[in-house]
Parts: structure tokens; sequence; C-alpha cells
């Protein structure tokens, strides 16, 4: 399984029933990063859970289309062909997911953020994979990210994770940036060039990641004088 995999199929929104449909059979079954012609019936069965007697759940084949839409949203799966408008019985799909490779394996140890965490050389690959084709960022953007999560130390992500956050971050910055426009510009402004990933933070960012700490250290005073 690709990183690109486990990130969409750890997605919240992902049903558990669409996530089996995906490993235990459609991925299982797939020539490369292509399905065979689906089968409505295999699918069904292939996700059928059998008590004694009787199904203790089974699947229609309404059930089966939303399934399939649900995987699609996810991006997990790319319509290539279908024989009806109604249903995806016949329909051959490609694993979008399947082949994207150049991400680092997600890492199991998860921490806290701290001031001298930098995103690794996998963020441009990640950045493009959630719509973000610039990932370039300046000193005071990644400064104001790590001070707001160093107020936050009860937060413990991965390396990919946190990644993931500050990408969210930067669309966010640059749609607000859309939204509102350019500054005025007042007399010769020289735009400066965006800093490199392994640059410091700025001074302001300097600023604010102190301020942060002093707060924790001044909620942790508190909740030692109430634990006294």
């Amino acid at each position: 399984m690709t990183p690109a995999e486990y990130q969409a199929l750890t997605s919240p929104r992902l049903s558990h029933p669409a996530r089996s449909l995906y490993l235990l059979y459609l991925r299982h079954q797939a020539r490369g990063d292509m399905t065979q012609p689906l089968d409505y019936p295999s699918l069904g069965r292939a996700l059928a859970v059998q008590g004694e007697g009787d199904y203790r759940y089974r699947v229609t084949p309404a059930d089966l289309t939303a399934l399939l839409d649900e995987l699609q949203q996810s991006g997990l799966l790319a319509l290539q062909n279908r024989a009806h408008s109604q249903n995806y019985h016949g329909a051959r799909f490609r694993l979008a997911l399947k082949s994207l490779q150049g991400l680092t394996p997600l890492p199991a140890r998860q921490f806290a953020m701290y001031p001298e965490w930098r995103p690794d050389e996998q963020l441009d690959g990640l950045a493009r994979l959630c719509g973000l084709l610039d990932s370039r960022y300046d000193d005071t953007e990644l400064g104001e990210f790590i001070a707001y999560w160093l107020g936050r130390p009860e937060v413990f992500e991965n390396q990919h994770q946190w990644m993931l956050r500050f990408v969210r971050q930067l669309k966010n910055r640059r749609a607000l940036r859309r939204d509102t426009g350019p500054a005025p510009v007042t007399g010769y402004q020289q735009q400066a060039a965006p800093a490199e990933t392994d640059t410091g933070p700025s001074k302001r960012a300097r600023e604010m990641m102190e301020e942060a700490r002093r707060l924790r250290g001044e909620h942790q005073e508190s909740h030692d004088e109430k634990d006294t």
C-alpha cells in the first residue's frame, strides 16, 4: 500500500464497507493499477458476512454503486469505462493512488510540535497530492505554523500528518490572498524570494513561538497549583 492510499483509506469520511471493498477485493484482484470488469454478484459475496443460516450483513446493487461512488470521491478510484449508466456492473476502474510513489512511508512515531520542526523533502509531492501546486513557503508561514501548535502540546502527530496540516495552512493562506487581492504597493518594494525549507523562522515568528512557550508554561503552573 502506498502512503497516498493509506491517507485516503484512513479518512474519517470513508465508510468501513468502502475500505473493505477496496482492500479485500478491488486492489487484490487488480492487474497492475487497473481493475477487472466489475461483477456485482462477486462484489456482493466479497462483502457479505455469513451468519448461522443467514447473512448478518449483505449489500444490494444500489449499495455497491454507492460504495464505488464513495471510493471515487476519495480519489482511490478513477472510472475508465462503464457498460451501464445506472451502475458500475461491467465497468473498469484505475486504482489512481496505487502507483503514486515518492512519499515517505508513514512513520509510526508521533510527537508534539517543537521549535526546530521542518517539513522534509516529501513536502512537494504531498502538496501536489492535496491540490497545492506551489509548495514554497517563507519563514513567517513556517514560524506561525510552529507557534500555533507549540501552544497545543497535547496534540501529537507523525511527520506526515504534521506536513499535511502545514499544507492545509498554506492552501488556506493562498485562498485568502486570492479572495482579498494583493496589498496596495506604496513606493518601491522588492518582493522577497521564498525562503528555502532549511531556513529558520523570522523574528516575528520567533516572538510568536516565545509567547506560545510562555503561555504553555503558565498553563502548566496553573495546572500544578490545582494539583497541590
